[in-house]
């Protein structure tokens, strides 16, 4: 089942992030599947596992190590205000299908995965060049909490071929074969301890801020 934003902030107010975390991030309700797909409860479950499946082969993961996150997930961003004034704030800003509005939301998928984070890591300490300075600085941000996000792999020549040659193939059978409408979009988590920091970390900075 999906939830309404009122009960999404009702319950950041009132569990803890780890409460939180585990009902609207870690359980298999997903909002997209539901209002965008329009699948029922029995199709839901079976979609969520088919898409794990897709991308576990593709990317030679576990099956239980891919997760759907953001507003694809459940249905708004979660996404804490920036620090800079100049940044709009996404926070609680609901996925968007109308260009009219704003940018097509993409569905964030998230992939935990050592080997992964760690060979993309090797490639980025191998390819840097003083032409991708500005991409290093969020790079390096990302590493430090344990992520790497696909946006960031694309912009470096080094490690954008062999990604687009490994990442295309799931993408395009998630379009293919469970009719997903939007595009994916990656990152890759150092563990499943960085992963729900990461995650924990966001709600208790949401918490503080209503």
């Amino acid at each position: 089942m999906s939830y309404t934003l009122e009960e999404i902030k009702k319950d950041i107010a009132e569990k803890s992030a780890k409460e939180f975390y585990t009902k609207h991030i870690i359980r298999s309700d997903n909002w997209y599947f539901e209002k965008c797909l329009n699948k029922s409860p029995e199709e839901i479950i079976k979609i969520s596992d088919d898409y794990r499946l897709i991308i576990s082969e593709n990317m030679n993961v576990s099956f239980n190590c891919v997760m759907m996150v953001g507003s694809g997930k459940i249905g708004f961003s979660l996404s804490p205000p920036s620090n800079d004034p100049g940044i709009e704030s996404k926070l609680f800003k609901p996925f968007n299908d109308d260009e009219k509005v704003r940018k097509i939301s993409d569905l964030d998928i998230a992939i935990i995965s050592s080997e992964i984070f760690h060979h993309y890591w090797y490639l980025f300490r191998h390819s840097f060049k003083l032409k991708y300075t500005e991409a290093y600085k969020h790079i390096y941000q990302g590493l430090y909490r344990g992520y790497i996000d696909e946006r960031n792999i694309m912009t470096v020549d080094g490690c954008r071929k062999e990604w687009n040659e490994t990442a295309s193939v799931s993408k395009k059978r998630l379009h293919n074969e469970l009719y997903f409408r939007h595009d994916i979009s990656y990152r890759i988590y150092r563990n499943w301890e960085d992963f729900e920091e990461y995650n924990l970390q966001n709600i208790d900075r949401i918490k503080r801020g209503i």
